[in-house]
Formats: structure tokens, sequence, C-alpha cells
């Protein structure tokens, strides 16, 4: 098998390309956005709790070490289940470092590449332009 899964994610959208091959593109596996939880969505900001002024960067720090826990799942899933046997990650620094912390170790040794840059809006082609090294 030398399918290939590229993670591009931000703090707030990822999507997850397959690559079968060398000069062969990606192919759209799925698109994962954060969830807002209930509380973030029914709450104004007057109506916030008054250590969520003092440290609004530690909620939102919580929410991507969150989301990264999510994406590192869903990887650690498909890798037990055989869907690639080599993954590419993109992302910007912080959150790239958020998402190794969570990387179960034999899927963190699939990983053949890392990219700190946040390439979450470009398309499929612009991305595989960008990674004909890592893909070659």
């Amino acid at each position: 098998m030398s399918i290939t899964w590229v993670l591009v994610a931000n703090t707030r959208s990822a999507t997850l390309y397959e690559n079968p091959g060398p000069n062969k593109g990606l192919t759209l596996v799925k698109k994962i956005a954060t969830e807002q939880d209930e509380t973030e969505k029914a709450q104004p900001i007057g109506a916030m709790d008054r250590s969520d002024w003092h440290r609004p960067d530690e909620f939102q720090r919580q929410k991507a070490k969150g989301f990264a826990r999510q994406l590192a799942a869903e990887l650690r899933l498909a890798r037990t289940e055989k869907r690639f046997a080599r993954t590419i990650l993109v992302a910007p620094a912080a959150f790239m470092g958020l998402l190794n912390a969570e990387l179960d170790p034999p899927t963190a040794q699939q990983v053949s590449a890392r990219l700190d840059k946040d390439y979450t809006r470009l398309t499929a082609h612009e991305l595989c332009e960008e990674l004909v090294t890592s893909l070659c």
C-alpha cells in the first residue's frame, strides 16, 4: 500500500486528503470543523464568567488542544484500519505542536513530513503543488 494521507489543519478546521501515489493528485477524504459547544453558542460575551475575561486565550488554547486530540484520534483509527501507509501533516507551528503532542507513538512514526504552514484555504490542486517534493 502506498497511500499517503495529508492532514491540513488549523485550530478551527481540518481537511484530510488521500494521495494514491506519485503524480496522482489529492482526493478529498473528509472535512472536519471544530464543534462549538452549547455554552459558547448560547452565552453572549456579557454573560461570560469573570475568569473568562481574565484568561480568554486559555479557553481558546483548550479548544485547540481538544481539536488536536480529535484529529489525532481520527488518524489513529485510520492507521489501525490500515487506510494509509504514511501521513503528511500541514499546520501552523503552534497547532502542529499540539497535534504532535496528541499523536500516539505508532501513528507519529507514520508521519513522513511536517510543514508549518496554514494551507487550509488552498484547493487540492494548489496544495498538491506546494507538497510536490513530499508526495514524490
